[in-house]
C-alpha cells in the first residue's frame, strides 16, 4: 500500500490536504519566533525547548489545539519551564527533514540544544503532562513504557501484549531501529499465543508498522526477511491454511516483495483446490493488482461489486450524518465525509474499469449506472471516466453521459469527451 512521506498518527484515521481547513487561533503558549532564535532564547533562558510538528490536515494536532495544548495545568506547566514553537511540516520541509519528523503529531524536548526526547501522536492533556514532567524528572517516554511493558514472560506467565505492542512503536518513533526490529520479531512469533484477540491488528496495522521500519532500518529488513522466508516454506506445502497464506502476504509487503504474491497467484488462481485461500487474500491481492494496473485481473476478483459498493456507500453517508467522534465539529466531521466520498468515487472508476477490462460489460453498464445514481456529481463522471482511461477502456456510452451536478467545470467533462472519443479512434 502506498503511504504519504509524511503520516499523521492518532484517533482519526483519515484526512486529507485537499480539505479547506476551518482558521482558529492558535493555543497562546506557543512562541511565534522562529526556530533558531526560540531555540537560543530557550537555551539562554535554560528552560526546555519543546518543538511541535503539525500539518494543517493532521487532524489529531487540530484536537490537541483544541483540548490539550490549551489544558490549564499543560500551559502552567510549559509557561514556567519551556518556550514551545509549532512548526508547519508542509511550509518547513527543510526543518521537519532535520528534525527527522516521521509523523503528526510530533512533541520534540530539547535540553541545553540538544534533543532529549520525543512523543508521537494524539496525547490527552493528562498523558501529554505526565510526559512533560517525567522529562522534567529526567525520564525519557520509553522509560515509562518498557515499565509498563515489564518482562517478555511475567511472573504469572502473561504478557501484557498492547504494552509491548506500545514498546515497539516508541522503539521506532526513537529510532532505536535494532530494538524495535527484535521487539516486532518476538511479537510476530509470539504474540497470538498470549492474545488471540490480536490477530487482526498483527497482519494489519503492526504489519504496517513493520514495513515502515523495514524502510528505515536494514537490520529490520534482514530479520523481517528471515520470517517471510520461514513461511515460505511452509506457502510450499498442501498443509497451507488461511493464516499461513495470510502471514506470508502481509510478510511479503512487510519486506517490500509483493511480486511474489502476485506469482503466487498467478500459480494458484486457477486451481480449485486452492479457490478459498486466494478468497481469504483477496482484499491483499486486489490491492497489488490494482497498483500493477491488471485491470482485467481485478475485474475478474469482483463477485458482487454493486452490492459491495451500495454497502460503503452506506456506511460512508451514515458516518456524514452521525458524528461518532462528538467532540469535533461539523466543519470537520464535513470535511472528514468528503475525503470518504472522494476515496469511494476513485474505488468506483477502479470498478468500473476493471469490469471492463474482464469484458464484463453488462456487470460494468450496470455498475457506472448504480454509482452515478448513488452519487449525481460531475465528480463520480470524471472519475469513472479518467480511470477508464488510464486503462485503456473507453466506451462510446461514456461520451452520452449527462452530469446534473456542476461540481465540476463542464468544460473539464467536455475535455474527457473529447479524449474517450480520440481513444476510441486510436482502438478502431
Amino acid at each position: 500500500m502506498l503511504r504519504p512521506a509524511l503520516r499523521f498518527v492518532g484517533f482519526v484515521a483519515v484526512a486529507a490536504a485537499s480539505c479547506s481547513v476551518h482558521a482558529e487561533d492558535p493555543p497562546a503558549v506557543f512562541d511565534k519566533r522562529p526556530y533558531a532564535e526560540a531555540k537560543k532564547a530557550a537555551e539562554s533562558a535554560k528552560k526546555w525547548f519543546i518543538v511541535k510538528a503539525t500539518a494543517v490536515w493532521c487532524m489529531p494536532c487540530k484536537q490537541m489545539d483544541k483540548i490539550t495544548w490549551r489544558d490549564e495545568k499543560v500551559v502552567k506547566w510549559l509557561k514556567d519551564n519551556a518556550i514551545v514553537i509549532a512548526i508547519d511540516v508542509d511550509k518547513e520541509k527543510t526543518l521537519a527533514k532535520k528534525l527527522a519528523v516521521a509523523a503528526m503529531p510530533s512533541m520534540i524536548a530539547f535540553r541545553d540544544g540538544k534533543e532529549f526526547d520525543r512523543v508521537v501522536g494524539y496525547k490527552s492533556a493528562e498523558d501529554f503532562l505526565a510526559w512533560l514532567e517525567g522529562i522534567a524528572r529526567g525520564e525519557k517516554a520509553i522509560d515509562q513504557i518498557r515499565k509498563r511493558a515489564g518482562d517478555r514472560v511475567g511472573a504469572d506467565g502473561k504478557v501484557d501484549i498492547m504494552a509491548r505492542l506500545e514498546l515497539a512503536r516508541a522503539l521506532a518513533q526513537s529510532r532505536k531501529y535494532d530494538e524495535a526490529t527484535d521487539e516486532y520479531a518476538w511479537l510476530w512469533d509470539n504474540m497470538l499465543e498470549h492474545d488471540a484477540a490480536f490477530t487482526g491488528v498483527r497482519v494489519s496495522f503492526m504489519a504496517s508498522e513493520m514495513e515502515q521500519l523495514a524502510e528505515q532500518h536494514s537490520g529490520a529488513t534482514k530479520k523481517f526477511k528471515e520470517l517471510r522466508d520461514r513461511a515460505t516454506k511452509q506457502i510450499g506445502t498442501d498443509k497451507a491454511g488461511f493464516k499461513e497464506v495470510k502471514d506470508w502476504v502481509a510478510l511479503n509487503r512487510i519486506v517490500g516483495d509483493r511480486q511474489a504474491t502476485l506469482v503466487w497467484y498467478d500459480e494458484v488462481k486457477d486451481d480449485p483446490r486452492r479457490a478459498r485461500l486466494v478468497q481469504y487474500v483477496e482484499r491483499d491481492i486486489r490491492e497489488l493488482l490494482i497498483e500493477a494496473e491488471r485491470w482485467a485481473d481485478v475485474g475478474l476478483l469482483y463477485e458482487h461489486p454493486i452490492g459491495d459498493f451500495e454497502r460503503e456507500h452506506a456506511s460512508v453517508e451514515f458516518s456524514a450524518r452521525v458524528n461518532f467522534m462528538g467532540d469535533i465539529s461539523e466543519e470537520e466531521r464535513q470535511q472528514i465525509a468528503q475525503f470518504q466520498r472522494e476515496d469511494l468515487r476513485r474505488k468506483a472508476g477502479i470498478i468500473y474499469a476493471a469490469l471492463l477490462a474482464a469484458d464484463r460489460e453488462d456487470d460494468a453498464r450496470e455498475f457506472a449506472m448504480r454509482a452515478r445514481e448513488l452519487d449525481e456529481s460531475n465528480a463520480m463522471l470524471y472519475a469513472l471516466i479518467t480511470t477508464a482511461l488510464r486503462a485503456k477502456e473507453p466506451r462510446a456510452e461514456q461520451i452520452q453521459w449527462k452530469d446534473k451536478v456542476s461540481s465540476k467545470p463542464d468544460d473539464e467533462l467536455a475535455r474527457l469527451k473529447v479524449e474517450v472519443q480520440r481513444a476510441l479512434e486510436q482502438q478502431y
